[in-house]
């Protein structure tokens, strides 16, 4: 019974998982020592079911260093938490709502299970245009000047005394 409860358990975690938090919504946690405290989602990792969150569960680590090349120091890590520990915040309503979908016109959309709006972040991403520069190629020829080496031949005769 046990063996078929993992293989249950094994197949279904190769389901996709629907995440309805996207990287760039704002979130308010609801757990742990930043409990309250709201941020804009970086990073999301639907197979772990994680996401990174700005500023929000903040950790320091201490890197040794070598003696030669690396120096030792404190570095802050954000690291990723889960997404059951998160609630979304409505852009129009600004309160830590649920999130439901709604298919219009055959698009599925996010919206606010409190005032029933939209919920799409906005991201404003400024498009870097591609510069097109030609680069001049000019042909130099390399030309290489032999020296002419001489070599002194000595011709001594050995005189007989």
């Amino acid at each position: 019974m046990t063996k078929l409860f993992l293989l249950h358990q094994k197949s279904c975690n190769l389901i996709n998982i629907i995440m309805k938090i996207k990287k760039g919504d704002t979130i308010k946690m609801l757990y742990g020592k930043d409990a309250g405290r709201q941020g804009t989602v970086i990073v999301v990792d639907a197979k772990k079911a994680r996401i990174v969150v700005e500023g929000l569960n903040m950790y320091k680590r201490h890197l040794k260093g070598d003696g030669k090349t690396r120096t030792s120091e404190i570095v802050t890590i954000t690291k990723p938490v889960p997404v059951s520990k998160v609630m979304l915040i409505c852009p129009q309503c600004n309160k830590a709502t649920r999130v439901g979908y709604k298919i219009e016109r055959g698009v599925k959309n996010r919206i606010c299970k409190k005032c029933g709006e939209s919920v799409e972040p906005i991201i404003e991403e400024v498009k870097k245009e591609k510069k097109v520069v030609k680069k001049k190629t000019s042909t130099t020829k390399k030309t290489t000047v032999k020296k002419k080496t001489t070599t002194k031949k000595s011709n001594s005769k050995k005189t007989k005394k």
